[in-house]
């Protein structure tokens, strides 16, 4: 007689982690829709199946829910962008890839929605912008503030280089004119092309201000 496979039942852990996804999953599509201010907790729990009980058993409050949100959103973009500044080495190809995996993420239309939410949210909510800037910006910063130090600890860079202000004036050039344009809906898609130029004209800009 054919025995089939063991089925081995998932664990507690699993099953939690899989519905925090579900959670997730169509909170995020609720507050893109509705707004921070609009979408309720009790939607949510409606929507995810289950009573609203077992909602804030894995988020005590909508501002926490949002935040994980952004953090899950965010987040899943950090290895990509940080991977194109890890080896080190000299600032002229490494920002340049930098800039341009870091404009391209930012054009995604799921990120260019979570940061018009944001826009419109944080005015009345400061909680919006502080969660956004923590999941996202901020790490941003510290990962190429980090890259920054070591460059100019070998030489690359000016000795009196702040690494921090460097790193967020390098995200503004690589931000250039193409995401603001994007942001307010009022230019196409960028090609490949416009955003490797721009990254170009990041990078010798931020070389003739910091450059050794």
């Amino acid at each position: 007689m054919e025995t089939g496979k063991l089925q081995h039942p998932d664990s507690g852990d699993e099953r939690r982690e899989r519905k925090r996804r579900q959670i997730l999953a169509v909170a995020r599509e609720i507050f893109l829709r509705d707004g921070y201010a609009g979408a309720s907790m009790s939607e949510i729990s409606a929507c995810v199946g289950g009573s609203k009980g077992t909602l804030y058993a894995y988020f005590a409050s909508k501002s926490e829910l949002f935040r994980a949100v952004l953090e899950d959103s965010l987040t899943r973009h950090e290895a990509e962008v940080s991977g194109t500044i890890a080896g080190g080495g000299a600032p002229g190809e490494v920002l340049r890839a930098f800039s341009e995996r870091f404009l391209e993420v930012l054009l995604r239309p799921e990120n260019l929605a979570l940061i018009r939410l944001v826009y419109a949210e944080a005015g009345r909510f400061p909680e919006v912008g502080q969660a956004f800037y923590d999941s996202g910006p901020a790490n941003a910063e510290q990962h190429l503030a980090d890259y920054i130090r070591g460059a100019v600890e070998q030489g690359y860079l000016r000795a009196d280089t702040d690494p921090l202000l460097a790193a967020r004036q390098m995200i503004l050039l690589s931000q250039g004119w193409i995401h603001n344009r994007r942001l307010w809906n009022v230019t196409p898609a960028p090609s490949e092309a416009e955003i490797r130029e721009n990254a170009h004209a990041a990078v010798r800009t931020f070389l003739a201000a910091f450059g050794a």
